[in-house]
């Protein structure tokens, strides 16, 4: 019996998915990512100290999570790598629920996997799965608002999830352009577009008046990431990354256009719920991919692009031969453990 790589089960999924998570954090767990990731919360103390008389009273949630991964880099690991299990079972049951590719799949599990686990580079492990759990859970709930009724609790839940992606990685600010788009593309009406603004809002506001209460400006903890989004330079993560680094998020990127393609050629043959999906899914790529273009862009940030991804590549994959899909999958497998060991 050949095994079918297009039609990927649960088990072998959610296994793959497992051993990636496994090396994903071994790999984040090497002498010299704990170094930098207390360099960072050295840096970040700094800071912290030199604006406790001043605008800043209270530290970020991003702040936050780097303390904790810095001050417990062990208990940070496990629950990395919990949450990136958490976000590949979330992805893989969107595209399972809404029957995305015509048949029966899990494919979008391992992918996500690999993807991450490719792409996670740098010693905030903790930062980047934990805002790449928010993007997985603001895509899903924006995609559950899509009905026939109102759907005011998935829209405020996306829309909470949207907001607070900011507040943990600084560089995600142009994701929250999707909130405008996906009210658009699922025809939602202006009494679900005032509450999804309340719950975009309510993550900033909440920080905000935590801040003042504690001492500081009322507005302190949003101007504080706008100046850090807009100073630097542009493109400085892919002038500043060695090109070795930029060979799997090259292939990932070829890969997503092989797919686009794909979706191109075949996008009046879709449902019209599932051709929506795809849409809003490309457009959070393109948005990931101008958030990595920014000035505020980390290596970290790259791994924002695995949710996106891991929904949009199973289109092309069940779609080509299973001569070429397998060593394709298998490749894409290798090369995740390769850049995940060598980091």
């Amino acid at each position: 019996m050949k095994f079918d790589i297009a039609r990927q089960p649960l088990v072998p999924a959610f296994l793959t998915l497992a051993a990636l998570a496994v090396v994903a954090m071994w790999s984040a767990g090497g002498p010299a990512v704990s170094m930098a990731v207390q360099a960072g919360h050295a840096a970040g103390t700094v800071d912290i100290g030199r604006n406790a008389a001043g605008a800043l009273a209270v530290s970020s949630p991003g702040e936050l999570l780097a303390q904790f991964q810095a001050a417990h880099p062990v208990w940070a690991r496990w629950i990395a790598g919990l949450l990136m299990l958490f976000t590949g079972m979330s992805v893989g049951r969107l595209t399972v629920r809404y029957n995305l590719y015509s048949v029966g799949t899990c494919l979008a599990i391992p992918l996500y996997g690999a993807i991450a686990c490719g792409l996670a580079v740098g010693g905030d492990c903790l930062t980047t799965f934990a805002a790449s759990a928010l993007l997985a859970l603001a895509t899903k709930n924006f995609c559950r608002s899509y009905c026939n009724g109102f759907g005011f609790d998935a829209i405020f839940r996306a829309s909470l999830y949207i907001g607070l992606l900011p507040l943990v990685a600084t560089a995600a600010a142009p994701l929250l352009i999707l909130l405008p788009l996906a009210v658009m593309l699922f025809r939602r009406t202006l009494r679900e577009v005032a509450v999804a603004v309340a719950g975009l809002l309510l993550p900033a506001l909440t920080l905000c008046y935590v801040n003042w209460a504690a001492g500081g400006e009322f507005l302190a903890q949003v101007a504080e990431p706008g100046s850090a989004f807009i100073a630097g330079t542009p493109l400085s993560l892919f002038l500043s990354t060695p090109v070795q680094n930029l060979v799997l998020p090259g292939a990932v990127f070829l890969l997503d256009l092989t797919a686009l393609l794909f979706f191109l050629s075949d996008i009046y043959a879709l449902g019209t719920k599932p051709r929506l999906i795809f849409i809003f899914n490309i457009s959070a790529l393109l948005l990931t991919a101008a958030a990595l273009c920014g000035p505020a862009a980390t290596p970290a940030t790259v791994a924002l692009a695995a949710v996106p991804s891991a929904v949009l590549l199973p289109f092309m994959f069940v779609r080509i031969h299973r001569a070429i899909a397998l060593p394709l999958y298998l490749l894409l497998l290798a090369s995740a453990v390769i850049s995940a060991v060598l980091q």
